[in-house]
């Protein structure tokens, strides 16, 4: 596996609802040491158990991982863990932002971080809960290809499609057409469902049905 210029330990912040079960895979499949960070303890509790670090605070994450995943609910706590990190951060480490955030802000915090000499990757992901288990999610990329060629390996430890869209930004972008595509999907079936209950359809019988 390519090693990043900064150093073989990983950072990951945010054991949410998607970002443990990645944390945990990138623990057990990258061959690498994880380090958590989480202000919830009890997912901080289950990364001890299964051998992780842990990590008291940002400060830590950034003085002593090369490469730090972040996975927060979106951009507004996004924006102040990069905060965080960004005063302790040296040239060479790179940032993979897993979480759904605004294109803008994500171009914005990019811009930033390399003017520090760190590099940074959009990579937000889709699918569900045990797809992030399984190590079965899909990634879209927004970074540059050298940088998408040495995080790709680890991202790979919890997904299985993962496509690099273009230049920092682009990543957000596909997911959220990938969101559009969703929403317009679910809301296609739900006015199906409510045409053929109406004209005395079951619905078991359309769900099997319908493709």
């Amino acid at each position: 596996m390519t090693t990043d210029k900064f150093g073989d330990t990983i950072g990951f912040i945010g054991l949410g609802v998607m970002g443990e079960p990645m944390c945990h895979n990138l623990h057990t499949k990258s061959g690498r040491t994880v380090i958590a960070y989480d202000i919830d303890p009890a997912p901080l509790d289950r990364a001890r158990a299964a051998n992780m670090g842990v990590a008291d605070s940002l400060e830590d994450i950034a003085k002593n991982c090369g490469t730090i995943f972040i996975s927060m609910p979106s951009g507004v706590q996004l924006a102040e863990i990069c905060k965080g990190l960004r005063p302790h951060m040296k040239s060479g480490q790179t940032i993979v932002d897993t979480t759904t955030a605004p294109v803008a802000l994500t171009k914005e915090l990019a811009a930033e971080f390399k003017a520090q000499g760190i590099d940074y990757a959009d990579a937000p992901i889709a699918r569900t809960r045990q797809a992030a288990r399984d190590g079965t999610l899909a990634v879209m990329v927004g970074a540059e290809a050298a940088v998408f060629e040495r995080v790709e390996p680890l991202i790979a430890c919890y997904a299985n499609d993962i496509t690099l869209c273009g230049d920092v930004g682009s990543g957000q972008v596909v997911k959220i057409l990938n969101n559009m595509i969703v929403a317009e999907t679910v809301n296609a079936v739900a006015e199906a469902l409510t045409i053929g209950r109406r004209a005395g359809l079951d619905d078991a019988l359309l769900l099997d049905t319908l493709t």
